[in-house]
């Protein structure tokens, strides 16, 4: 017989749920429902294993997926590939990734973290919903040394929950655009972060340029939503980066959400409304003027001399970094710097459809990315 426990969020809480869940060593699933969304959360013996959104959409990718091609690891063509593949068989989509060799074990597991911590923080963040616990076996291939007790957890999402609000004046949104104004150097040496914090900051600092979003900067540094908020809001509070644009953002969706979402509901409809009447104006426009043999269900493919052509700026890009490496004895900071030096044509640093390249650091010297899909 399944053991089960349910109930309402407004009269037993996450932290309660969680510490139940945590003393009493259980083993199962536990699924979260609320205005916001639905999440699963997947314990062994009181500790985390993983935790997710749930998908509850046609079309909508798999959270893993998703985070690997928002991180710039994984193609949507690719992931999609793996996810038909997990379907037609036993195998998950981590060991997919691994097993077909595009990605390795290392890089994966990184990415089933930031999705599970990120599931934590936003579900600590319901003030309404319901939950449900079911008792049962459950098996993954994660080491039991490396996951965390759900009141090792609890804890540590409390006070993240705690310190959210202070991030929000300096960084109003995941719109928001930032700007380098400073060396890096000059901050870490004024900054009292921690090692850890200072390494993060710097990843976030090599990939602002004025042009790209908050989101989109702290994805491409493989960094959950918190640390990058949290990081992002000490480099601009230590002069490092400034504000350039939040003009045209939505409601700043760094704000704890809650169940009681209708006036953001009324906002959404009201801006979406007139979208719809002006794109089903372009569609009819098109529509007239368009040949009958084109229709909606053919996808534009990129010829093959596009192809050649973004295969051969890939390969100077990589070129050009290794040369300057050899040149100088380190790692350009940024992509940007081999402007200045020659080794590069500007234009070789966006890709045909106009959008940058970008580099991150790692281990073994800057990983080159490719522009989001």
């Amino acid at each position: 017989m399944t053991v089960g426990l349910s109930g309402n969020l407004s009269d037993f809480g996450i932290a309660d749920v969680f510490q139940l869940i945590g003393q009493q060593r259980k083993t199962g699933v536990l699924e979260l429902r609320s205005d916001s969304g639905r999440a699963q959360l997947v314990f062994d013996r009181g500790l985390v294993v993983s935790a997710a959104p749930v998908v509850g959409r046609a079309g909508d990718l798999d959270p893993l997926a998703e985070r690997l091609i928002r991180c710039g690891q994984m193609t949507r063509d690719r992931a999609e590939e793996a996810i038909a593949a997990c379907h037609a068989s036993a195998r998950t989509l981590a060991r997919t990734f691994v097993d077909r060799g595009w990605l390795d074990e290392d890089t994966v597991s990184e990415a089933e973290d930031l999705v599970t911590r990120d599931t934590i923080f936003d579900v600590l963040r319901w003030q309404t919903g319901s939950f449900d616990f079911r008792a049962r076996d459950v098996s993954h291939e994660r080491d039991r040394g490396s996951l965390l007790g759900a009141e090792q957890i609890l804890m540590d999402g409390l006070r993240m929950v705690d310190e959210w609000q202070s991030f929000q004046s300096f960084v109003p949104s995941e719109d928001s655009v930032f700007a380098r104004v400073g060396a890096f150097e000059r901050f870490a040496g004024a900054s009292r972060l921690t090692s850890e914090d200072l390494e993060r900051a710097e990843r976030l600092f090599s990939l602002i340029d004025g042009r790209v979003t908050a989101r989109r900067v702290i994805d491409l540094a493989r960094l959950g939503t918190f640390d990058g908020m949290r990081s992002l809001s000490a480099l601009h509070q230590g002069g490092a980066i400034e504000l350039v644009t939040t003009e045209g953002a939505p409601e700043p969706s760094w704000q704890v959400r809650t169940s009681t979402g209708r006036p953001r509901l009324g906002r959404l409809v009201a801006g979406v409304v007139p979208l719809c009447a002006l794109a089903a104006v372009v569609w009819w426009t098109v529509a007239s003027s368009a040949t009958p043999a084109v229709t909606a269900a053919y996808r534009l493919e990129r010829s093959t001399l596009d192809t050649l052509r973004q295969d051969y700026r890939m390969r100077a890009a990589r070129h050009a970094l290794e040369a300057y490496r050899l040149s100088r004895g380190r790692w350009p900071d940024r992509l940007a710097d081999l402007e200045s030096t020659h080794m590069l044509d500007p234009d070789v640093l966006a890709a045909l459809q106009g959008r940058a390249y970008y580099s991150a650091r790692g281990k073994q010297g800057p990983i080159f990315l490719a522009p989001e899909r």
